[in-house]
C-alpha cells in the first residue's frame, strides 16, 4: 500500500507507519516514487529491508482518537504484538504498567518493568519519571512510535534496554507553504457500570439486616415498621451522589512548514477533564512544542526539539480507608441521606462524610515539565558523519494537602487544621556523540556507528508540615503556628557508556548486524560499577529480493530473521549500594541509626540474554501482510529486596542479586486490505502474544518467598503465583465453610498457615493482544479497536468485603450476599452467618481464600471512531480551508468478562502500592482505586 504525500522536497522521507513515499518537485510538477519504508531504531534510521530485529511501528494517527487526558502509553494498548499495557487506574492523567514481552522485572515497584523511552533521539530513561515525560507530550504531536523488542534492536542501549525501547518521533515540518491546523474535542466520561454484580437497594439491605438480627449476628440492630418506612423513602444510589458525568474539552493549534533548507513545526494545546468525582477538578494541562531542523550547507545540519507541559490535578485518597470516595460509594447504605436535617453532611454509619472531605481536605498536584533536545551533524568526508546531541528534561512537582480548620477530619484529629507542602525537582540530561561511516561498493554496503554517551540525573526533595492554623480562612503553610515535620534529601547518579553498531548488507538480500556496548553506573556496588559488555548479533534474509522470486505474483514479501544478544537493567533506586544513616531524636537528644534497608557494595547488574526468530510476510502486493516471532528471554541476577538471614542481622533487609527468570513467547500479527478501491476501502488487523513465565532460581538457601500478602516467588513456577488457603466449599450439613489444609486434608478452622501456591494462577496473562477494522467510503471513515487478555487472575478483595456478613452491620452489601446457607443440603451458596470464630484472633465471616481469586480475562471494545472529511473536492479550490473533519468517538464502550468488577486492574489501591517502599504487583488484586471510565467525544479539525 502506497501513501501519497502532496508536498515533499528532494531526498526528504516521511514515515507513516506502513509505507513511505518520496516526491520530487520539478517545474511545478510532482513526480512520485515509491521507496523503502524507513524505521527509526533509535540512534539510526534504517530502511525496512535493512532491519534484522523485532520492531513494531505504530503511526500517530492510530493513537489520535483517544481523549487527550488518556496518556500516550495507555493509547498504545493492543496496538503491537508483545506489548502488554494496563492503565494504572482510570484517573485522568494516570500512566501505565508496561511489559514488553512479558514480565520485565520482579522488582515490586511501579515502573520497574518500564521500557526505555526515547523522544526524537533523546534518551529519556526507563523509570516512571521517564514515562511521565513521555506522557507529557500531547498525542496530537506524535508522528509515529517504534517499539524495539529484541536484543538486536535494544542492545545498543545497553543497561537501559532490558525491557525494550519505545522510540517516539514527533511531527516535523514539511517543505512548502505553511499548514495551519486547528482542532477541538469536547465530550464526557462516566464510570463503567459495575460488571457482574449489583449493590443492594434500601429494601434489600433492610431485609438483609433483619435476617442478620434474627440470626443474632453481632452489630446488627432491630428495625421498626416506622423506621423502615422512613428509610425506604430515602432510597438512593450513593454512586450518583459521589460521582458525576465528567466534562472533557481539548483545543490544539499547530503550524508546520519549511523549505529545502529548513523545516519547522509549532503546536499549543489545552486539555481539561474534571473527572467523575464530585467537588474536585481532576486534570488540566497546557502543552507547547516546537521543532526546527535546518541544513544550511551540504555538510552541516542541526535541529532542536523542545516541549513544555504544565498540568494541574486534584487528587483523592486512593487507599482502603474512610477517605476513599470509591470505597464510600459502595460502603454507605442506600437509606442513609447525604445531608442531615440541619443541612450538614451526614457521616453515615461509617462515621465519615466523604463529600464534605472532598471539599475541605483538598489535595493538589502541579507538575511542570520542560524537555529539550538539540543536535548538530557534520559530514567530515563522503560517508563519514559526526553527530552530537544534548537532550534533557526538568520536572518540578509541587504537591500540597490541606485539612481545613473546622472540617470533619480536623475535628476528629484535633489538630486545628494542617498543611503539607512538598516540592521536588528532577533534572536529567544525556549527551550522545556518534561517528557514523557508510560505504557502498557494488552490491555490498557497510554501516559502522561508534557511540560515546554520558547521563546525569539529579533529584532534590523537601517537605514541610504545619498544624494549628491561625485562622479558619487562612490555610497556607505560613499561617500554621505549630511546625510539625520538615524533611528533605538530594540524589544524584551518573552513567557513562561507549559502544559500536555494525551493519553489512548485500544487495538488500542478506543483512548482518552486530552491536556491543558497555556502561558504568554509579547506582551499582562499588565493586561492580562497570557492566559486562552488552552485545547482539542478528541476520536477515529478504527472500523476495532473490532472482528466483522476481516474477512471482503471489508472495510479495518474505523476510526471515534471527538474533541473539544481551541487555542490562539499571532501573533501580538510588543508594541500594550504600548503607545510609538516618537521624532522629530521643527526647531532646539527637540520634542516628542505619536505615532498615542495608546497602550492598557487591550489587551487580541484571543481564537479559535474548533470542528471537522471526519472519515477515506479505501476499498479493502486500494486501495481506503479517509477522511472526518466537523469543526466549533469560534474565540473570535480578535485583530484589530480601530480609537478611539471621546470621547476617535479620532485623535488616538488603537488595541483592536474588535469582534468574525466563520468559518465552510467540507473537503474531496480521492485517489485510479486504476491499481496496478508489471509493471504498476496508481493512482488518489483529495481533496476539502467547506467553510462558518461569522463575528459574532464587538466592542460595531459598527456594520460595512470599511477596506482599497473597503472592509468591517459587522456583520452577510463574512469578507472583497466588499463595492462598484453598476453599473446599460449604459443609451441606451445617453451612460452615470448609478449608483444605496444607497437606490436602479438610478442616472448618481457617489458618493462614494452610496457604499453598496455586500453580498456573498468577496476575500475568498467558495471552493478550488486540484486533480491529477500518473502513472508508468517500469522505466517511470508521475505525474500531478491541483489546483482550486471557489466563491472568486477580484477587477480588472488593467481592470479599461486599459479601462478608459482619460488614453488613455498617456497610451496604452486594445483592447476592443474601444467598447464604439456610437449610441442610445446600452447597452452592455462601457460608452460614454466625458469631462463631473460625479463625485465630476471633475473626468471623468470610476469610481470604481462593474463593475470591477470579479469572480476569476480558475482551474490551477499546475505541470506536466515525468521521467525515470535507476536502477541496467538496469545498472548492477557492475556499480558504483545505479540509474540515468532524468525528464522534468512544472509548471503553463494552467489556466481556467473568470477573466481578473491572478486569483491567493494575493498581488495586494506589497509596498502598505506588509509594516508596510499597509492594506493587501489576493486577494482583482489586480494591477501591479510581475506576475505568467510558468516554464519548465530538471532534472537529480544520486545516488551512
Amino acid at each position: 500500500m502506497n501513501v501519497k504525500l502532496c508536498i515533499m522536497t528532494t531526498a526528504v522521507l516521511f514515515f507513516t507507519g506502513q509505507v513511505v513515499s518520496a516526491q520530487k518537485k520539478t517545474n511545478d510538477s510532482i513526480k512520485e516514487a515509491s521507496i523503502d519504508e524507513v524505521v527509526v531504531t533509535g540512534y539510526q534510521k534504517k530502511s525496512k529491508d535493512e532491519v534484522t530485529s523485532a520492531i513494531t511501528v505504530v503511526s500517530g494517527k492510530a493513537l489520535s482518537n483517544f481523549s487527550s487526558s488518556t496518556m500516550g502509553s495507555n493509547a498504545l494498548q493492543g496496538k503491537a504484538a508483545g506489548v502488554d499495557i494496563s492503565a494504572l487506574n482510570g484517573k485522568p492523567g494516570s500512566g501505565s504498567a508496561i511489559n514488553i514481552r512479558g514480565l520485565g522485572n520482579v522488582t515490586t515497584k511501579v515502573g520497574a518493568s518500564n521500557p526505555l523511552f526515547v523522544i526524537d533521539g533523546f534518551v529519556v530513561g526507563n523509570d516512571q519519571r521517564a514515562q511521565d515525560v513521555f506522557n507529557s507530550i500531547n498525542p496530537s504531536d506524535y508522528e509515529n512510535i517504534s517499539i524495539l523488542k529484541d536484543a538486536a534492536a535494544a542492545a545498543i542501549y545497553g543497561s537501559q534496554g532490558a525491557n525494550g525501547v519505545i522510540v517516539l518521533t514527533t511531527k516535523s515540518g514539511k517543505s512548502g507553504r505553511p499548514v495551519i491546523t486547528l482542532s477541538s474535542r469536547i465530550g464526557f466520561s462516566e464510570k463503567i457500570k459495575d460488571i457482574n454484580f449489583r449493590m443492594m437497594n434500601s429494601a434489600e439491605k433492610i431485609d438483609y439486616e433483619k435476617k442478620m438480627y434474627a440470626l443474632g449476628i453481632s452489630g446488627y440492630s432491630a428495625w421498626t415498621d416506622s423506621n423502615v418506612s422512613a428509610a425506604l423513602a430515602l432510597d438512593h444510589d450513593w454512586q450518583k451522589d459521589i460521582l458525576r458525568r465528567s466534562a472533557i474539552e481539548s483545543y490544539q493549534v499547530g503550524i508546520r512548514g519549511g523549505n529545502e533548507k529548513s523545516k519547522y513545526t509549532f503546536s499549543l494545546g489545552y486539555d481539561s477533564d474534571n473527572g467523575i468525582v464530585q467537588n474536585i477538578h481532576a486534570y488540566k494541562r497546557y502543552t507547547g512544542r516546537m521543532k526546527y531542523e535546518a541544513t544550511p550547507t551540504d555538510r552541516m545540519s542541526f535541529g532542536v526539539s523542545t516541549g513544555v507541559n504544565y498540568s494541574m490535578s486534584q487528587d483523592i485518597r486512593d487507599r482502603n480507608n474512610e477517605q476513599n470516595p470509591f470505597r464510600a460509594m459502595y460502603s454507605y447504605n442506600p437509606y442513609e441521606p447525604v445531608f442531615n436535617a440541619d443541612g450538614s453532611y451526614n457521616s453515615t454509619k461509617r462515621g465519615f462524610p466523604i463529600l464534605e472531605a472532598l471539599k475541605n481536605n483538598p489535595e493538589r498536584n502541579n507538575s511542570l515539565i520542560f524537555d529539550g533536545n538539540i543536535f548538530a551533524q557534520y559530514k567530515i568526508l563522503t560517508g563519514l558523519n559526526f553527530k552530537t546531541q544534548l537532550g534533557g528534561y526538568f520536572n518540578n512537582i509541587r504537591w500540597n494537602r490541606k485539612v481545613l480548620r473546622g472540617s470533619f477530619l480536623d475535628r476528629s484529629l484535633g489538630i486545628n487544621g494542617s498543611v503539607v507542602e512538598q516540592n521536588q525537582n528532577r533534572f536529567r540530561y544525556t549527551n550522545s556523540n556518534t561517528l557514523n561511516y557508510t560505504k557502498t561498493f557494488g552490491s555490498h554496503s557497510i554501516d559502522l556507528l561508534g557511540l560515546v554517551e554520558y547521563t546525569e540525573f539529579r533529584n532534590d526533595y523537601i517537605s514541610a508540615t504545619g498544624r494549628n492554623l491561625s485562622s479558619p480562612t487562612l490555610n497556607e503553610l505560613d499561617n500554621a503556628s505549630t511546625p510539625f515535620e520538615v524533611k528533605g534529601y538530594d540524589e544524584l547518579y551518573r552513567t557513562f557508556s561507549y559502544g559500536a553498531f555494525l551493519t553489512y548488507d548485500f544487495a538488500k538480500k542478506y543483512i548482518l548486524t552486530a552491536s556491543v556496548r558497555q556502561d558504568k553506573d554509579s547506582r551499582f556496588g562499588k565493586n561492580n560499577v562497570l557492566s559486562e559488555p552488552f552485545w547482539s548479533v542478528s541476520g536477515a534474509w529478504n527472500v523476495t529480493n532473490e532472482e528466483f522470486l522476481k516474477d512471482n505474483t503471489i508472495l510479495s514479501l518474505l523476510k526471515l530473521r534471527a538474533s541473539i544478544g544481551t541487555r542490562g537493567y539499571n532501573n533501580i533506586d538510588l543508594n541500594l549500594n550504600n548503607t545510609l544513616m538516618s537521624g532522629s531524636s530521643y527526647g531532646s537528644f539527637p540520634t542516628i541509626a542505619p536505615n532498615i534497608i542495608y546497602g550492598n557494595p557487591d550489587l551487580k547488574w541484571e543481564v537479559t540474554k535474548s533470542q528471537n526468530y522471526g519472519a515477515e510476510f506479505g501476499f498479493l502486493n502486500n494486501r495481506v501482510r503479517g509477522t511472526v516471532d518466537y523469543f526466549i528471554d533469560q534474565k540473570k541476577d535480578f535485583i530484589f529486596t530480601v530480609p537478611n538471614f539471621g546470621s547476617e542481622g535479620g532485623a535488616y533487609a538488603t537488595n541483592i542479586n536474588a535469582g534468574d527468570l525466563k520468559n518465552k513467547g510467540l507473537e503474531l500479527s496480521l492485517s489485510a486490505d479486504i476491499i481496496k478501491s478508489a471509493g471504498f476501502n476496508w481493512s482488518i488487523r489483529a495481533n496476539t502474544s502467547l506467553m510462558s513465565y518461569k522463575l528459574v532460581k532464587l538466592r542460595n538457601g531459598e527456594t520460595e518467598r512470599t511477596v506482599g500478602a497473597i503472592n509468591q516467588l517459587k522456583e520452577g513456577e510463574e512469578p507472583f503465583s497466588f499463595y492462598l488457603v484453598r476453599s473446599a466449599g460449604i459443609n451441606p450439613d451445617n453451612g460452615n465453610e470448609i478449608y483444605y489444609t496444607k497437606n490436602g486434608g479438610t478442616t472448618e478452622v481457617y489458618s493462614s498457615n494452610d496457604a499453598v501456591l496455586l500453580q498456573g494462577k498468577s496476575p500475568l496473562p498467558k495471552l493478550f493482544g488486540g484486533f480491529g477494522t477500518t473502513l472508508s467510503y468517500k469522505g466517511f471513515d470508521l475505525q474500531a479497536d478491541f483489546t483482550y487478555k486471557s489466563g491472568n487472575y486477580t484477587y477480588n478483595y472488593m467481592a470479599l468485603g461486599m459479601l462478608s456478613y459482619p460488614n453488613g452491620a455498617t456497610n451496604n452489601m452486594r445483592s447476592d450476599a443474601i444467598n447464604y446457607w439456610t437449610t441442610p443440603g445446600q452447597t452452592n451458596v455462601l457460608p452460614r452467618p454466625n458469631n462463631t470464630s473460625n479463625a485465630p484472633g476471633g475473626s468471623t465471616g468470610l476469610q481470604t481464600t481462593d474463593r475470591f481469586l477470579q479469572d480476569a480475562s476480558y475482551i474490551r471494545l477499546r475505541n470506536v471512531s466515525i468521521g467525515y472529511t470535507l476536502d477541496k473536492r467538496i469545498l472548492g479550490e477557492s475556499f480558504p480551508v483545505n479540509k474540515i473533519r468532524v468525528s464522534l468517538s468512544g472509548q471503553n464502550l463494552a467489556t466481556w468478562t467473568k470477573f466481578e468488577g473491572d478486569p483491567e486492574i493494575s493498581i488495586g489501591s494506589g497509596e498502598s502500592q505506588t509509594g516508596g517502599g510499597q509492594t506493587f504487583i501489576n493486577g494482583a488484586f482489586a480494591l477501591y482505586s479510581y475506576p475505568a471510565v467510558k468516554t464519548y467525544l465530538f471532534g472537529i479539525e480544520v486545516e488551512f
